[in-house]
């Protein structure tokens, strides 16, 4: 069930004149109310405290972006990895974002990771300009659910968007088009045939991302960390997004069960809203889930040789209320390292 939330602040509008412009009528002062709209996924976010015997201050584990004061596309989402879960009411008066010195609202996912843990998700009401400056901040009001604040005064992330000019995606969800409507941030490509274990579902080509260095691409993750590969615009109108998926991990199988774990969402973006999925990560898949790869492109770049697939796996997601135009964006990340990367490789993009 999904909870939501609806947090609102009040931005007070004025619009100055030059007196000497007889011909313009003033304008009056005008109130807009900034909403934040949390929806609270699974267990991610709990209303009540619930673990009394935790003392422990919470913290980021891992953050997207990751790299204080870079330059990201308008379109990327700004999502956060805690090591707790998080007590939703707390984050009433403690949630800020703003877009050149300005309050911004936005919908906050939380979704639930394979370990319980919170995973956060925030996307702007309207999407960020080019060239603005984004600062994004939780204060240390923001408990988990022992009640805990954060362990610092707060935590901030400030980047500055770029233009994410590629095209319409319409018709390209095989990626027979190429980059046509595809952005990458990070280490992400459109790939062409097989690759190792791993071939296109349908045509020739598919989409890749890994959370390495230069792995598909001459490009790294960021933060050596995390890599996105961001679908749009989507003109058409649909209710629902399908598409096939396929995960490898050099984390297999040595890290599964570990606080190390890799992990995949997708977020769909429109005008009316955001939905944010948590689709897989080293822990679900587990030792039995995955199946030895050999021979995609810079797997394994750390540890042993050996490199596990979930093979292609079918998934369609409701999102009938975000709207159109809108973007689909898909994630993978290491999650409390750097080492062991994983790769997530797209195919059959649909919209219903």
């Amino acid at each position: 069930m999904k909870n939501y939330y609806y947090f609102t602040s009040l931005l007070v509008l004025l619009f100055l004149f030059a007196a000497c412009n007889k011909e313009e009528s003033p304008e009056e002062n005008e109130d807009q109310e900034i909403f934040y709209t949390i929806i609270n996924n699974e267990n991610g976010g709990v209303n009540t405290i619930i673990d009394g015997s935790d003392t422990e201050p919470w913290e980021v584990a891992q953050a997207i972006p990751s790299e204080e004061g870079g330059t990201f596309s308008n379109k990327l989402p700004i999502i956060l990895f805690l090591n707790d879960k998080i007590l939703v009411p707390s984050l009433e008066d403690n949630l800020y974002v703003s877009e050149n010195g300005n309050k911004v609202g936005g919908t906050l996912n939380i979704n639930e990771g394979a370990n319980g843990y919170a995973v956060l998700t925030f996307t702007p009401t309207v999407g960020f300009n080019s060239g603005s400056s984004i600062v994004f901040t939780l204060n240390e009001g923001v408990q988990d659910d022992g009640g805990n604040n954060f362990y610092a005064d707060n935590f901030t992330l400030s980047y500055t968007t770029a233009a994410n000019v590629t095209g319409n995606f319409d018709g390209n969800g095989s990626f027979e088009n190429g980059a046509n409507g595809v952005s990458f941030v990070g280490d992400g490509n459109i790939l062409s045939g097989a690759q190792g274990c791993v071939s296109p579902t349908s045509g020739t080509h598919l989409g890749a991302i890994t959370s390495g260095n230069q792995l598909v691409s001459g490009d790294n993750a960021i933060g050596e960390a995390s890599s996105l590969m961001i679908l749009g615009p989507i003109e058409t109108d649909f209710n629902s997004v399908s598409f096939k998926y396929n995960f490898l991990s050099s984390e297999f199988q040595e890290y599964v069960g570990s606080e190390y774990d890799d992990s995949v969402l997708m977020t769909a973006v429109g005008p009316n809203g955001s939905r944010t999925v948590f689709l897989t990560s080293v822990n679900t898949v587990g030792i039995s889930g995955n199946t030895e790869c050999i021979g995609f492109p810079g797997l394994p770049d750390d540890g042993d040789s050996y490199v596990g697939a979930t093979g292609w796996i079918n998934k369609n997601i409701d999102v009938s209320h975000i709207g159109s135009p809108a973007y689909v964006i898909f994630t993978v990340t290491d999650v409390a390292d750097t080492f062991y990367s994983s790769a997530l490789a797209i195919d059959e993009v649909n919209f219903n």
